[in-house]
């Protein structure tokens, strides 16, 4: 096997992928060559594979922008936050069969609201809502992107997300502490906000935009920290997590993936 074209064919296909990952919804396929595939496979597998088990590497990449809309008291307050998805299959050479692996990154929405208020409508999701939401559009069954993945480029409308579907809904009663975080009740904003204010909507589009960044840092003064010491909201640090306390069981990525800027 010629070493030197297969070292040129991973350098191509990690290209590929880098450029995928900032493409907004252009979509890129990539697939490897059996001869790269098998390579990669018995290096890092210690195992030999049929050629004709390798069918090929695909990459999926898109950007989709959540927005939430919040009535407070008869005026709109509405926050978006694009993201960016991707995903990757794995052909199916074992018994188990295809292996997926989805990706996201970007940052929570953030909704700025009066009496500095926020509210924050974490990345408690994955590339299934995309097919939850579009599902009627794409032609594909939810629990395998890989079916939809290449169609969702076509999409060009916005969805309202379904209330089920909602990403998990926070405040904080003091912005400045991680540990004051409170769950808000879709249903019900009225008990972390005061009277008159509503969640009228949250929806999902597909986009050209680039991902959002920033927003999460500039009103969490204290996220950088804890990203940095891989902490809880509670500044737990510890693998083993003892109880429900919400501050025990986020963490940063649940606000944003990605390093501190």
């Amino acid at each position: 096997m010629d070493e030197g074209k297969i070292k040129r064919d991973v350098q191509e296909y990690e290209q590929q992928v880098s450029r995928a990952g900032v493409m907004g919804r252009k979509l890129t396929v990539t697939k490897l060559s059996l001869g790269v595939l098998g390579f990669m496979l018995v290096c890092t597998c210690g195992m030999a594979v049929s050629g004709s088990a390798l069918l090929g590497f695909p990459y999926y990449s898109w950007h989709q922008k959540m927005t939430i809309e919040v009535n407070v008291g008869g005026q709109l307050y509405a926050s978006s936050s694009v993201v960016a998805m991707s995903g990757r299959r794995l052909p199916e050479l074992l018994p188990e069969g295809r292996v997926r692996d989805l990706d996201m990154r970007g940052e929570a929405v953030v909704v700025d609201l009066p009496k500095n208020q926020y509210l924050f409508a974490l990345l408690t999701y994955d590339a299934y809502l995309t097919g939850k939401v579009f599902h009627d559009l794409v032609g594909g069954v939810v629990s395998q992107p890989e079916e939809w993945a290449s169609e969702i480029d076509d999409v060009q409308e916005i969805r309202e997300i379904h209330p089920k579907d909602y990403p998990l809904l926070v405040t904080f009663t003091d912005i400045n502490d991680p540990k004051t975080v409170k769950e808000v009740d879709p249903d019900n904003l009225e008990a972390m906000f005061g009277p008159g204010v509503s969640l009228k909507r949250i929806t999902l589009e597909i986009t050209d935009e680039d991902v959002t960044e920033g927003k999460v840092e500039q009103v969490l003064g204290w996220w950088c920290a804890l990203r940095k010491k891989q902490a809880r909201l509670n500044g737990s640090t510890s693998v083993a997590i003892m109880d429900n306390e919400l501050s025990n069981n986020l963490g940063t990525g649940s606000f944003r993936i990605g390093d501190c800027t």
